[in-house]
């Protein structure tokens, strides 16, 4: 989560908090975790002096109308493209930090963005807005010979096959201009090669794990390809 920030991709407020400082925390085998992540709620809103309010907040898979055992094979990354550029209250605008965020996914090897990892928010009660991120994760770390992401982009799923041409046909196929989707992963990749090296090195993650990521970058498309 913190590199997808650094990359561009709206994201919450995110810590790391020390287990032993939690409270009233269910009996869970967590026999090597000394951390949880905690994550600010983007669902609720605050005024000063006034209770928390509900901000209301839908899933695609809801917004498609899917069953939760149906998030890895109802839909593609084309369908929830076209209709956040059709129906978000800034189409253009969500339209393309979803295609930073699927770039992002690629690089970090997540292959978890399903239907439920991807969501419309409802600031003013009736106009949708695409959510911050919330759950990106290095899956491949855990899933060793995972090579692929969720939902089809462009007609493929592998992440060492993607490459800038895949993207120009999710947008033509999503209706969405391509003329304005290219230059934000132009400025995806400067930040992520400039920025995530370094930072990759001072992140409190597993050394192994920072290895798998440095070896996944390296096996990209020379589009996406990022040097360490």
């Amino acid at each position: 989560m913190s590199l997808a920030g650094l990359a561009g991709v709206d994201i919450p407020e995110i810590k790391l908090v020390e287990l032993n400082k939690l409270d009233n925390l269910p009996h869970i085998n967590l026999p090597d975790e000394k951390y949880a992540f905690a994550i600010k709620r983007f669902d609720r809103s605050s005024i000063e002096h006034t209770p928390s309010q509900r901000i209301h907040m839908e899933d695609f898979a809801q917004v498609l109308v899917r069953y939760p055992h149906e998030k890895y094979t109802s839909s593609n990354y084309e369908h929830i493209g076209k209709i956040i550029y059709g129906f978000s209250g800034d189409g253009l605008a969500d339209a393309q930090q979803f295609a930073r965020r699927l770039l992002v996914n690629i690089l970090l090897a997540n292959g978890d963005a399903h239907l439920k990892n991807w969501s419309f928010l409802y600031p003013n009660k009736v106009t949708p807005r695409h959510s911050p991120a919330y759950d990106i994760v290095t899956t491949k770390v855990y899933m060793e010979n995972e090579t692929k992401y969720a939902l089809n982009l462009g007609k493929t799923k592998e992440w060492h096959s993607v490459s800038k041409r895949h993207f120009q046909l999710w947008a033509d196929k999503a209706g969405i201009p391509w003329r304005a989707i290219e230059p934000h992963l132009d400025d995806t990749m400067t930040k992520a090669r400039a920025l995530w090296p370094d930072s990759l090195n001072k992140l409190p993650m597993d050394e192994a794990h920072k290895e798998t990521l440095k070896t996944h970058w390296s096996g990209l498309q020379q589009d996406f390809k990022i040097e360490t």
